[in-house]
């Protein structure tokens, strides 16, 4: 009998089953927020066993953590290949409820690495949304991302708005943005930063601010394609798929057409949150 736990990712329920005789499967901090009870959706089936899967025709690559090969109608990322002892294999079929990661070092925690966030992206784009690269925050029960590249301000800000009353940090480096009942909804994921801040979220989405340091507080609107530019820069979109790319290009547009977008520069303290007025 597998090992088995629950969690559920951006809306979605995922469960983990491992065939380790290690000893019980468990979650590390940042993704204990996200355990769920039940044991539905989609299977992760991790192993030790056996040899590992076939692989195939090289499609990309983000050395020296992770490349991407394809074959048989299924997406085959091996992570920390260059790490004997950390070496691992996600296998993603094209189609299906399931993926199969392949542990084939002598580290056996799933978690380590980016495997559940590549299988997060990979399922976004077939259809369902993406990821920024940015602090996701609710207040109140509404949603805004202060969306930037690395050095931005998205852990100070984290800090900030995690001391002002009726605020929730979802993330401080990663969050997921989905649309549902013709609605956009926020998400916080366990993939965190410096923070650290990890919630499940899932609250509606007001309002996307991208980041920029400054000498004074100032909020600028943005336009339509200066903001679908502006995300396509601050977000973890599949470079390597053609067909996830143009659903990825549509989603934001569409995101953009119907959440307001500014560009936000800031001092790095506790007036900014007053300054923004939400």
């Amino acid at each position: 009998m597998p090992n088995l736990l629950s969690l559920c990712l951006a809306g979605w329920p995922l469960t983990v089953a491992s065939d380790s005789t290690d000893g019980p499967l468990t979650a590390p901090p940042a993704y204990r927020a996200f355990l769920a009870p039940e044991r539905s959706g989609f299977l992760v089936r991790v192993s030790a066993a056996g040899a590992c899967p076939a692989r195939g025709a090289p499609v990309f690559a983000s050395p020296p953590i992770w490349f991407l090969e394809r074959a048989e109608g299924a997406s085959h990322f091996g992570i920390y290949h260059g790490y004997p002892e950390l070496k691992r294999t996600l296998c993603l079929p094209d189609a299906g409820e399931s993926a199969r990661l392949w542990l084939g070092g002598s580290n056996r925690d799933p978690f380590l690495g980016p495997a559940f966030e590549l299988l997060t992206i990979t399922r976004l784009a077939r259809g369902a949304g993406a990821i920024l690269h940015g602090c996701g925050v609710s207040l109140n029960g509404r949603g805004v991302v202060f969306a930037g590249e690395s050095g931005a301000g998205k852990s100070t800000l984290s800090r900030l708005w995690a001391k002002r009353p009726g605020a929730r940090v979802l993330s401080d480096d990663r969050v997921v943005v989905r649309r549902r009942d013709g609605a956009h909804y926020l998400y916080g994921t366990p993939w965190h930063g410096d923070a650290p801040c990890a919630a499940p979220g899932g609250v509606p989405l007001e309002r996307i601010c991208f980041l920029r340091h400054g000498k004074r507080n100032a909020l600028r609107p943005m336009g339509q394609a200066h903001a679908v530019r502006e995300l396509l820069k601050c977000s973890f979109p599949p470079l390597w798929d053609a067909g996830g790319m143009g659903f990825t290009l549509e989603f934001f547009d569409a995101l953009t057409a119907a959440v307001p977008c500014a560009e936000l520069a800031f001092v790095p303290d506790a007036g900014v949150l007053d300054f923004i007025g939400l």
